[in-house]
C-alpha cells in the first residue's frame, strides 16, 4: 500500500508547470542573498526544506524543457545547501550535497552549473589546508567551464587556481593564474550571469587580487603586502551591506596585512572592524578565517592594540553562542 506522504500523485494532483520552477529559483536567489548578508547558518533549514519540495517537482514533471530547467534549479538549491553546509560547520553534508547537485547538473547538461559546483568543492579543500586537493576540483571545474563556453566561469576557477598556488607559496603560477583570471573576467562583459556566479563582480576580482597577494606576503615575500592592501582596501570600500561576509574576510585579511606592513595600529583598528562584523553573522568559516589574524597578533602582543585584538578575537572563538 502507498504511503501517503510520499504519494507524488496526491501531492501533485497536476503537472508542475513554468511557475512552480520559476517559484523555486526566486526562492533560491532569495535565500543565497541570506547567505551573504548574514552568514550559512541564517538559511540553512530553509534550503533543506525547499530541497524537499524540488526534488517532489522534478519527479512529477514529465514534459521537456521544463523538466531540464528544474532539473537545474533542483542542482543549484544543493548548491545552496552545500555552501550553507560549509559555512555552517557542516563539511560532511556540504560534500553529500555538492554530489547530489553535481549529478543532476551532469545530468542535464549544465556545464556552467557544473564548474561553479566544481569550484565550491575546491574551495571547501583550500579552506581546510587541503590545496593539492583543491587545485584537482578547481581543474574539473576549468574543463566545465570551457566546455559551457563561459569566460565568467573561467575567470571564477583561475581566479581561485591562483589563491590555491599562493596558499602553496608558488608565486609565479599564482600571479599568473591571477592575469588570467582578470582576463576572463574582462573577456566575460556585463551580461546577466546565473545566479550562483553573480557574486563575482570587479569588487570580488579586487578580493581574490588581495587575497592572493596576502597569501603570498604571509608565505612567500612580506613586500606583496602592499599590493593586498591597495586590493582589498577597494574591496571593502565596495562591500554592501549585502555582502557583509565577503567584507568581514577582506578586513581579516587587510589587518593582516596592515600587520605584516607594520602598521600596527591600523591593522589593531581593522581587525577589530572585522570581528565586530563577524559577530553579526551566523558564519562558522568567520572563525576560522580569522585565526591567521590572531596568531600575526599574538606574535605582537607588546603592543597595546595588538594584544587588545588578539584577546578580541580570543573571546569570539572560543564563544559559544556564535554557531
Amino acid at each position: 500500500m502507498t504511503n501517503p506522504e510520499f504519494d507524488l500523485r496526491q501531492a501533485f494532483p497536476e503537472r508542475p508547470g513554468p511557475n512552480d520552477a520559476e517559484q523555486l529559483e526566486k526562492q533560491t536567489r532569495a535565500l543565497r542573498a541570506v547567505d551573504y548578508r548574514s552568514g550559512g547558518g541564517m538559511c540553512r533549514d530553509a534550503v533543506l526544506v525547499r530541497i524537499r519540495r524540488g526534488h517532489e517537482l522534478l519527479v512529477a514533471c514529465g514534459a521537456e524543457p521544463l523538466r531540464t530547467r528544474l532539473c537545474s534549479a533542483v542542482a543549484d538549491l544543493h548548491n545552496l545547501a552545500a555552501w550553507t553546509s560549509f559555512d555552517s560547520g557542516h563539511v560532511g553534508a556540504a560534500h553529500h550535497h555538492l554530489d547530489l547537485a553535481l549529478s543532476l547538473a551532469e545530468h542535464c547538461g549544465n556545464d556552467e552549473l557544473a564548474a561553479n559546483l566544481y569550484y565550491r568543492r575546491g574551495r571547501i579543500h583550500l579552506h581546510h589546508g587541503a590545496a593539492d586537493e583543491a587545485l584537482v576540483q578547481f581543474q574539473h571545474g576549468r574543463l566545465a567551464a570551457r566546455r559551457s563556453g563561459s569566460s565568467l566561469a573561467a575567470s571564477i576557477l583561475s581566479a581561485n587556481q591562483a589563491w590555491a598556488y599562493a596558499a602553496k607559496g608558488e608565486e609565479q603560477l599564482g600571479l599568473e593564474l591571477l592575469g588570467r583570471a582578470t582576463e576572463e573576467f574582462e573577456a566575460a562583459g556585463s551580461g546577466d550571469p546565473p545566479d550562483w556566479a553573480r557574486f563575482f563582480t570587479e569588487t570580488d576580482v579586487a578580493a581574490m587580487v588581495g587575497t592572493v597577494h596576502t597569501e603570498l606576503a604571509m608565505r612567500v615575500r612580506p613586500s606583496r603586502a602592499r599590493a593586498a592592501v591597495a586590493a582589498l582596501t577597494e574591496a571593502v570600500g565596495q562591500y554592501g551591506p549585502d555582502m557583509a561576509r565577503s567584507r568581514a574576510f577582506c578586513l581579516a585579511m587587510l589587518a593582516m596585512d596592515h600587520l605584516l606592513e607594520g602598521e600596527l595600529e591600523r591593522g589593531s583598528e581593522i581587525g577589530t572592524e572585522a570581528v565586530d562584523t563577524a559577530e553579526t553573522l551566523k558564519s562558522v568559516r568567520t572563525k576560522d578565517r580569522l585565526r591567521p589574524l590572531k596568531l600575526a597578533a599574538e606574535k605582537r602582543r607588546d603592543h597595546a592594540s595588538v594584544r587588545g585584538l588578539a584577546d578580541h578575537i580570543t573571546a569570539f572563538v572560543v564563544s559559544s553562542t556564535h554557531v
